[in-house]
């Protein structure tokens, strides 16, 4: 008995860590500048650059409900459901914030 317990709980601890391993930085909340803005059929495809200077793409559009108004040089603060391993990766947001310039 003791055993099986020990068993179960060593293939639960390996699960969670290789569950953490694979996520990706979902539900965070991140702030990106437009390098580009290229329309589409229901929204447009933002070309994200982060702090780090990585390239990043997101779809913005009214049936996915994160559309909002922007243009080239704007800062945007996504929250992100999912980052898709693509080249460049592409952003899955939930909500799509303009930031006010300071």
């Amino acid at each position: 008995m003791k055993k099986s317990r020990t068993k179960h709980v060593l293939i639960t601890l390996v699960f969670a860590i290789f569950i953490s391993a694979c996520g990706s930085s979902t539900g965070s909340d991140q702030m990106y500048t437009i390098t580009k803005v290229q329309p589409e059929k229901d929204g447009q495809t933002l070309f994200l650059e982060d702090a780090d200077g990585i390239t990043y793409t997101t779809v913005i559009s009214i049936p996915n409900g994160n559309f909002i108004k922007v243009k080239e040089g704007d800062q945007v603060k996504l929250e992100i459901e999912e980052v898709l391993d693509t080249e460049p990766p592409i952003i899955v947001s939930k909500t799509v914030t303009l930031v006010e310039p300071e």
